[in-house]
């Protein structure tokens, strides 16, 4: 268990990538947190009522977390050497994939899948909406204009964009495809790291794995196949083929809720 045993809370926008890499970071290392999930536009009120900077707001005791790799720092920093999501003798590759998996891929999925699903309300009221107070999912609900408007000028979205952002999946994709071609368990050999859970998170959107959003044999706030426009199931479909698809899916099968609960 880590020495830091104050209580754990966090804030987030529940479909949000780095809330999902959050849960993910803090079940692997054991820790007990309360998540207080929102929606678009109480969210991001709320966010910057209490000081937050990011998609994550992150309390540890008196300590203020504002972005998902701070959490990250902040318990890989408690942990034992072997149980290090960011090992001391690989911090600079770290910086690097953190770059390429949660911005750069990160960034591109959001542009790809909320250009191309935001228009289909009956689809998005309950990814956007999944563990939020009554009131927002009703809000959600009866008035999907407004959140839809404040994500798509947020995140200046249109066809084009979301056709460029899908070439880069691609393309990040087949980078990790040649990583794996030489048959190591993960994108650093034979241990797990932050590297790994960051592609895992931002390419969940393209293959879809089961485990997603914190909730252990429920569907998380991300559409099912089904419910996906036919033309996206067919880019869905040949994600899942690749072997950084099929990365993905394991990844989710195998390790997302497995804790170590090591630390100093």
């Amino acid at each position: 268990m880590p020495n830091d045993k104050k209580s754990v809370t966090v804030l987030s926008f529940s479909p949000s990538a780095d809330a999902e890499l959050n849960r993910w970071v803090l079940f692997h290392y054991g820790i007990d947190f309360k998540e207080n999930r929102h929606t678009a536009p109480f969210y991001f009120l709320l966010n910057k009522l209490y000081g937050g900077k990011s998609l994550i707001l992150c309390r540890v005791g008196e300590t203020k977390l504002t972005s998902v790799r701070a959490v990250i720092d902040h318990f890989n920093a408690q942990a034992l050497p072997e149980f290090k999501l960011i090992p001391d003798t690989l911090a600079s590759d770290m910086e690097i994939s953190w770059k390429r998996y949660n911005s750069d891929l990160g960034g591109a999925v959001v542009k790809w899948a909320y250009t191309n699903l935001l228009p289909y309300k009956d689809i998005m009221i309950r990814p956007l909406t999944l563990g939020s107070p009554w009131f927002e999912r009703f809000f959600v609900k009866h008035w999907y204009r407004i959140p839809e408007k404040l994500i798509w000028k947020s995140q200046k979205l249109d066809k084009a964009t979301a056709d460029e952002a899908l070439k880069t999946i691609q393309t990040i994709f087949q980078e990790v495809d040649h990583l794996l071609a030489d048959g190591r368990k993960y994108l650093y050999g034979e241990k797990l790291t932050a590297a790994d859970l960051a592609f895992a998170v931002s390419g969940a959107p393209l293959v879809l794995p089961a485990n997603y959003g914190g909730d252990q044999f429920e569907q998380g706030p991300i559409p099912s196949f089904e419910e996906f426009p036919q033309e996206l199931q067919e880019t869905i479909s040949a994600m899942r083929q690749t072997p950084a698809g099929k990365f993905i899916l394991r990844l989710y099968a195998d390790e997302r809720y497995r804790n170590i609960r090591h630390t100093e």
